[in-house]
């Protein structure tokens, strides 16, 4: 991993003379400046990271990596050949809700009130979607605690034809809701994620999801906060929760040739209000490699890899120790982008002129061999016959 360290940087903007006479932490702050502004022209190979990303049947929004700034591209990790890529189709975030090209794959970046997400619309066959239950028989469905007696709704539902409302009355602060299903096996289980759909009239402290064998014996994640795509809970709107069978917890004697019969969803501190549930599925997932540009480029002194976004972190402090992580041409640009603004400063035209004939050079240099890899969004216009209006 190629790096700079600050303090070598810093001692090459000493060289001159404006600079030398800046106090340090201004230097610092238009070292960052200058990477800041540097992010909205080019996006360097060396902060691309290679991870994985789970993709469902049915399921169009997941969460993006921890350390994700901007999407570089997503395809099949076991792709040995141009026809057996996914070849998304890059689009925006209106159309790709609008199924612009129904019979591609989609692929966008999603933002919901500041959380930002990956928009995955996947057309590949192969991959099993077991409906647990569609929500539409009060029969099969029972509350207790502060859950009331479930009844059909056919107004007010996410998919089908109609969903359960559960009415609850906060008291003891625990609603349990329980459904049967058609019992089955399934000896793959722990490859699959257990989803279902829940309308909030106002958020509860957590969730717990469970598929049952039985009422002593099933898997389980508790503490569940957030949406499967990473945004929080929403009160007043749909939301998509999911456990992931490998990594939940198993109460009881369970084996791959258990009985499934039931599910249970536990809200904990759900606020009085009707509830509703809809379609519950166990879905079976293919991997991805998702590769994305990291919005870390400074690495400090006790990392392996970078892990800061600027010099400065978000406690105002900085090390001279931390290092800038990328090939020489990419710190000689960020290095005479940040002399320009503190150069500017001292009003000192020759000095300036001198340095902005040295950042183009750079900068030439820089483009010249990294081309940036963010993908393009692509949208489509419609054209009706014979129909202007």
């Amino acid at each position: 991993m190629r790096s700079s360290k600050l303090s070598v940087i810093i001692a090459r903007m000493d060289r001159w003379p404006d600079a030398a006479n800046a106090e340090e932490q201004y230097k610092i702050r238009d070292l960052d400046s200058a990477i800041r502004e540097l992010k909205r022209t080019l996006q360097p190979p060396w902060t691309l990271v290679k991870g994985s990303l789970r993709v469902f049947p049915d399921v169009k929004e997941y969460p993006v990596a921890s350390g994700h700034d901007e999407l570089a591209y997503l395809d099949k990790s076991n792709v040995e050949s141009y026809s057996g890529a996914a070849r998304f189709y890059n689009t925006s975030h209106q159309q790709f809700y609008e199924m612009v090209m129904a019979n591609r794959n989609l692929l966008t970046e999603l933002w919901d009130e500041g959380t930002k997400m990956l928009g995955v619309d996947y057309k590949g066959d192969g991959l099993s979607s077991l409906l647990l239950n569609n929500a539409e028989t009060a029969s099969e469905y029972t509350g207790s605690g502060d859950a009331g007696t479930p009844v059909k709704d056919t107004v007010f539902y996410k998919k089908g034809n109609a969903s359960i409302k559960v009415p609850i009355t906060l008291s003891a602060s625990t609603a349990t809701i329980k459904n049967t299903v058609t019992a089955f096996t399934d000896s793959d289980y722990k490859s699959k994620y257990h989803f279902k759909w829940i309308y909030f009239p106002s958020v509860p402290t957590s969730v717990t999801l469970r598929l049952q064998i039985s009422d002593t014996a099933y898997i389980e994640t508790t503490g569940i906060t957030t949406q499967f795509a990473g945004q929080a809970f929403k009160a007043g709107q749909w939301n998509l929760v999911a456990q992931d069978l490998n990594e939940a917890t198993e109460v009881g004697t369970i084996s791959t040739a258990s009985s499934w019969a039931s599910e249970k969803i536990i809200l904990i501190g759900a606020g009085t209000g009707n509830y509703y549930i809809d379609d519950s599925n166990l879905r079976q997932w293919e991997l991805f490699d998702y590769w994305y540009y990291s919005r870390f480029f400074v690495k400090t002194l006790s990392s392996e890899t970078p892990d800061q976004e600027f010099f400065f972190n978000s406690s105002e402090i900085y090390s001279t120790d931390s290092e800038l992580v990328g090939d020489d041409e990419w710190v000689d640009v960020i290095m005479y982008d940040a002399l320009l603004i503190t150069i500017n400063v001292k009003e000192n035209d020759k000095i300036y002129d001198e340095i902005r004939r040295r950042r183009e050079t750079a900068w030439n240099a820089l483009e010249a061999k990294y081309p940036d890899m963010t993908p393009l969004i692509t949208t489509q216009r419609y054209r009706f016959n014979n129909n202007p209006i």
